[in-house]
């Protein structure tokens, strides 16, 4: 069997082939030419932290610079010849396995091209398209957007902003977005073609990175599968130099690493100081993965740098205390796996939405990048390694986040199998994926009943009135005659 997952921009080039234990034969394809594209938009190359995020907010993120990279990207992906020879050879594709969202929608068109049952695979969770496209644009209510910083019950300020962001992002993507590019697909394409809402709308299965013990329970329909930790592997064992580091840290290790975008490097000298300062006070041995050279700096002596560390392997350590992260997705995983407990400081993306559902769950605690002090680190450090409610919470969630009947790998084999079978199994969607919105959220119900009970309050404010005008009138005259 084949599966084709999306070209994308974003990834690496060539033709990859992988078999699985299922016997089933994934296909890569890959762009070629359109991988260094000049015209694509970008956030430049940061020098600085705080000049770095001044330049994210200015683009406008998500909306604006998630329009303007496919504005860019889909004509050259279109025209490239991996794209013309993929859509116009003789292979016959079961399944079409791609990243939908971000930039990419347009490509969902290789579903209807190839006349295959697409799953979606998004390495997020949820955002508001995927909740509209799989049935849930309700679960709004509950649920925050992976902008913003807060989990848990939402107060009412919180929900009209969280529902303002999803609302205001569904509408502006099916009334302009979307039909935006139904127009540049309609060039390459021409005779009649569903619109880009209406492929999206037949998306088979939606595979989302997302498990109950990162953020909490949710109510999806039966064509969403989370599907934690597919990367995760077994940890390698470590270097002999890292060995003995670690095992003669008598009062623990804490890993200090902010992912592969937010560098050390780029850290003002101000912040670099505060880490500086406030981990030289600890007892516990700090591996920091930074990529600035280590005698820029007077290195505390409990502190050690690398420019590379195997994060799993660290984590799996039973010396590792406490884990000191940006908050990326992948990182909170494999933290609750290893069950470290976790302080993060948040830059951008869904990094302060992940670490305030880690505060909300009580593993954890969070510093936004903008409340970063002396004062903030030290107190969030020291609350966490010393109250023992943060391990005994991520070990319970721990023990959640591993307890599955197979592997993420094993059940996203089956979905897809099943898809395969049941022809895009399109038995799961529910009804909510095709109504109307404004039936979705009832309004022509309420709409209906407010009309009956503006009418009905009318004819009963002219009965009423009515009825005072025959009493007056007629008590005048008997007032009348009684003179």
């Amino acid at each position: 069997m084949n599966l084709l997952p999306s070209i994308s921009p974003t990834r690496g080039k060539g033709d990859i082939i992988i078999k699985t234990k299922r016997d089933l034969t994934f296909q890569l394809w890959f762009t070629r030419n359109v991988s260094n594209c000049s015209t694509l938009p970008t956030v430049s190359a940061p020098t600085s932290l705080k000049d770095w995020i001044a330049e994210i907010k200015d683009k406008r993120l998500p909306i604006d610079f998630w329009k303007e990279l496919p504005d860019a990207s889909m004509p050259e992906i279109l025209e490239s010849s991996v794209f013309q020879d993929l859509i116009h050879n003789e292979n016959k594709f079961d399944l079409v396995f791609m990243e939908v969202f971000f930039g990419q929608e347009p490509l969902v068109i290789l579903g209807h091209l190839l006349d295959a049952p697409v799953v979606a695979f998004a390495t997020f969770g949820h955002m508001p398209d995927i909740l509209r496209y799989m049935g849930a644009p309700n679960a709004v209510a509950y649920l925050s957007h992976f902008n913003v910083d807060y989990a848990g019950s939402l107060s009412l300020t919180q929900r009209l902003e969280n529902a303002w962001i999803h609302y205001r992002t569904m509408l502006y993507d099916e009334y302009w977005y979307y039909p935006q590019h139904d127009a540049v697909l309609a060039k390459y394409f021409p005779g009649p073609l569903p619109s880009i809402s209406d492929m999206l709308r037949n998306i088979s299965l939606f595979f989302l990175t997302a498990n109950t013990a990162v953020d909490g329970a949710k109510i999806y329909p039966p064509n969403v599968i989370e599907l934690p930790v597919l990367h995760l592997k077994d940890p390698a064992p470590l270097d002999k130099e890292l060995d003995v580091i670690m095992n003669n840290a008598q009062d623990g290790v804490i890993y200090f690493s902010f992912g592969s975008i937010v560098t050390p490097s780029i850290l003002g000298e101000e912040e670099t100081q505060i880490f500086l300062s406030v981990l030289k006070e600890l007892n516990q041995t700090v591996l920091w993965k930074t990529d600035w050279n280590s005698t820029s700096h007077d290195i505390p002596k409990n502190v050690y740098t690398r420019d590379w560390f195997d994060q799993k392997s660290i984590l799996a350590h039973p010396r590792c205390v406490l884990f000191l992260t940006h908050g990326g997705l992948s990182s909170l995983m494999e933290a609750i796996n290893y069950a470290v407990p976790v302080v993060g400081m948040s830059v951008f993306g869904d990094q302060p939405k992940n670490l305030a559902y880690a505060e909300y769950l009580g593993y954890g605690l969070h510093i936004p990048h903008k409340d970063l002090t002396q004062n903030s680190l030290r107190r969030a450090l020291r609350t966490v390694l010393q109250d023992s409610r943060f391990k005994e919470n991520i070990n319970r969630a721990s023990k959640i986040f591993q307890d599955k009947p197979m592997s993420s790998l094993d059940t996203a084999i089956y979905w897809i199998e099943y898809a395969i079978r049941h022809k895009g199994a399109h038995h799961l969607k529910p009804l909510a994926v095709r109504m109307p919105w404004y039936q979705l959220f009832l309004l022509d119900i309420i709409t209906v009943c407010f009309t009956i009970f503006v009418v009905l309050s009318y004819l009963m404010f002219k009965m009423i009135s009515l009825l005072l005008r025959k009493y007056f009138t007629r008590s005048r005259p008997l007032k009348e005659k009684s003179n």
